[in-house]
């Protein structure tokens, strides 16, 4: 009978267990489905929302050119202008230039020029503010794009206004966009859904409800009759879901929606994405693992059935041997261990268990013991310490640990609260013995920081102590009050450290955004234009990178943390190498368009910069105006140490250009950023003296003089 009941027992259960695993399994699979649903249409409808902001973005910024705003810009060159746009995009069907009377000016592709669309929506909609259209047929323009009449092309119009200086409107800027801009969309996103859902598809509606994308043109059937629930979840505002539209098997659908929602102050055309299924095909997966966890489980109830039975028999047989040998134990109380008792593993595993329970009673008190120390042990090897507080005493029991963090001699023992408070530094001891206070009358934890001083070393310490209620007290006060002592200096230091860090960093970047600023605004009034004056940035901003590449390190302290001094030679290195091949003087080649000649000279990091600036000028100079702008032009940089008229060492910079005749001396030279720059930094920077002299035989000199003490400063 045992062995009977326990394998129908075993049969229920198995049964049982597989139909709620299989039914958990089925809702779990259909809400994934509905998810990856929901996610495709809400992937849809952000590539669409995406897709019109951006080209919106395009016509506004095309709007905006000089050359479409300039009445005085030739038709060529806004055309020109029309055709470089339409080309970064194969999706723009044709992009035309209006004026206020409605005739289309020019066209990227030289269509429709001189037509009149006064009359259209985009236009007088464009007059006043950006503006994107629905989609339409384009039934004029299936000739000009040799489409056939009974399949015109689709177009999404955009424009927006062109206006003048004072912001009159002189013009329309239109675009008309293949709406297999948004076939793509849909093709690329439902690829890899129709590859596990064979019956998937996706739908795009307007927010009228009338069908855009999936569906035939001629279809009538909108939203409402497609999807009604999703049409009601839309009207109450719903953004994306997924619902189950039950039509009668196998006519119920599985549909998750979107609504487009705009991007970035584009805020849509309304439109509505829906992804929808067939159930009885969308669902197929979780019928699938339904009926194989089904399957199996009935597999591996029949199996629980057998094991049941035989087990069941096992336990059975041997229970009368069990019987005795707890009759066994109940007649001789001092005996140590049970007798083990042979039979079925079974018998013998239950023997085993009462064996090592008397074992593990007689033990328990020395496990414990053991228990304690090996706490102790994990607690002190971790730098914590222990302490407690009786309720009625003024004495503090504390562990050895606990009296190394203070410094006591003692490995352990008691020490008296006034005693214990007296190590606490006289700004923090208030607020320790209140916080405690606090703690003791609201029988609440206690966590705090302080510093001490240590009695063996006179060292002031940060310590953290957290403490509990020890025992019960109900009525009255706690019996004890007790906790950890951690020592956390090397924690504060730490924090200390990054503060510091912090602050350093914050000095750095100010100091750098001057810099940057300065180079901006100096630049900006030497440059005839943007692009002239982002190269001449560009340059100056890459020399200064040059120069803290040699510069940065990751040691030092203070100021100097993270930087490091470097030579004359380094930077001319790293500065002067874009510009063509540097050698040694000793090294003479006939490739070289810089020779270097002078001894070894320390620069500080905040020189290396100013002088990586004066060297990037020179070069660009003479690239641009002076030698190295032949072909056999070459530059000779020569430096060495002597004594000032202050009788200071003063480091004496020569360059010389080679190679190309000079300018006339008689002609007057122009004195643009790149003079200023090199002045400001040599002489107010480094304190030094700069000289050009452009009279020379084989093409200019300047003559550089700073303190070296300011260089290594």
């Amino acid at each position: 009978m045992l062995a009977l009941a326990c394998g129908l027992l075993c049969l229920v259960t198995g049964i049982a267990s597989s139909l709620l695993v299989g039914r958990m399994a089925d809702r779990q699979v259909r809400a994934d489905i509905g998810a990856e649903f929901e996610g495709a249409a809400q992937r849809i409808s952000d590539l669409l929302d995406r897709g019109l902001a951006e080209r919106m973005r395009e016509i506004q910024i095309m709007a905006s050119l000089d050359t479409i705003a300039n009445p005085a810009s030739s038709m060529d060159s806004r055309r020109a202008v029309l055709r470089r746009v339409q080309e970064t995009y194969p999706f723009y069907a044709l992009i035309i230039l209006i004026s206020p009377s409605g005739r289309i000016l020019a066209s990227s592709s030289g269509l429709l020029e001189g037509a009149d669309v006064s009359e259209r929506d985009y236009f007088l909609r464009g007059q006043v503010a950006p503006v994107a259209a629905d989609v339409h047929d384009a039934l004029l323009m299936a000739p000009l794009l040799q489409r056939p009449a009974s399949n015109p092309p689709r177009f999404v119009d955009l424009a927006a206004p062109v206006r003048s200086a004072d912001g009159t409107v002189i013009g329309v800027v239109a675009a008309h966009l293949f709406w297999e801009w948004a076939e793509a969309i849909e093709r690329d996103v439902m690829r890899p859904i129709a590859l596990r859902h064979s019956g998937a598809k996706a739908f795009v509606f307007s927010a009228q409800g009338h069908p855009l994308l999936g569906s035939e043109r001629s279809s009538s059937e909108s939203l409402h009759i497609l999807a009604p629930r999703v049409f009601d979840a839309l009207k109450r505002g719903v953004v994306s879901g997924s619902v189950e539209e039950k039509k009668g098997d196998p006519a119920s659908t599985l549909v998750g929606f979107s609504a487009t929602v705009g991007h970035q102050g584009f805020h849509g055309l309304g439109w509505n994405v829906a992804v929808s299924s067939p159930t009885h095909q969308a669902f197929a997966p979780a019928r699938e693992l339904a009926q194989q966890v089904m399957f199996w489980g009935s597999i591996a109830a029949a199996m629980a059935v057998v094991l049941g039975w035989i087990v069941a028999g096992w336990i059975a047989y041997p229970l009368e041997a069990l019987s005795r040998t707890a009759e066994h134990l109940k007649s001789n109380p001092s005996a140590k261990t049970a007798p083990l008792t042979r039979g079925p593993a079974e018998v013998r595993m239950l023997a085993l268990t009462l064996r090592d329970m008397v074992d593990a009673i007689r033990s328990r008190e020395a496990a414990f013991f053991e228990s304690e120390a090996r706490l102790r042990f994990a607690t002190e090897d971790a730098g914590i310490g222990a302490w407690e507080v009786t309720g009625r005493s003024d004495v503090i029991t504390c562990s050895s640990q606990a009296w190394k963090i203070f410094g006591y001699p003692a490995l352990s023992g008691t020490v008296t609260i006034r005693e214990w408070l007296d190590c606490i530094v006289p700004g923090d001891r208030r607020s320790v013995i209140n916080s405690f206070r606090h703690a003791w009358r609201k029988q609440s934890g206690w966590a705090t920081e302080f510093r001490i001083t240590r009695k063996s070393e006179s060292e002031i310490r940060w310590i953290r102590v957290r403490g509990t209620i020890q025992g019960s007290g109900v009525g009255k006060a706690p019996p004890a009050y007790g906790g950890i002592i951690e020592d956390i200096t090397e924690q504060k230091v730490g924090e200390r450290a990054r503060e510091l860090l912090i602050r350093e960093l914050d000095h750095r970047v100010k100091n750098q955004f001057a810099v940057f600023h300065s180079l901006v605004q100096f630049t900006a009034r030497a440059s005839a234009d943007a692009t002239a004056m982002a190269n001449t940035l560009c340059g100056r901003i890459r020399a200064l990178a040059s120069a803290h590449d040699l510069v940065r390190d990751a040691v030092g302290e203070g100021v100097s943390r993270g930087l490091r001094d470097t030579t004359l030679e380094n930077v001319l290195d790293a500065v002067l190498g874009p510009f063509g091949t540097s050698v040694r003087q000793e090294q003479a080649s006939p490739d070289a368009r810089f020779t270097l000649t002078g001894p070894g000279v320390t620069i500080a990091p905040a020189a290396a910069g100013a002088m990586a600036l004066v060297m990037h000028e020179l070069a660009t100079n003479a690239v641009r105006h002076g030698a190295l702008a032949a072909a056999q032009g070459a530059v000779r940089v020569s430096w060495a140490v002597a004594a000032g008229p202050d009788r200071q060492q003063d480091l004496l910079l020569r360059w010389q250009e080679m190679g190309r005749a000079a300018p006339d001396p008689d002609r007057p030279q122009k004195k643009g950023f790149g003079t200023a720059l090199i002045r400001q930094s040599i002489e107010g920077q480094l304190g030094g003296s700069v000289a050009f002299d452009w009279a020379g035989n084989l093409g200019l000199e300047v003559l550089i003089a700073v303190p070296v003490q300011r260089l290594s400063s």
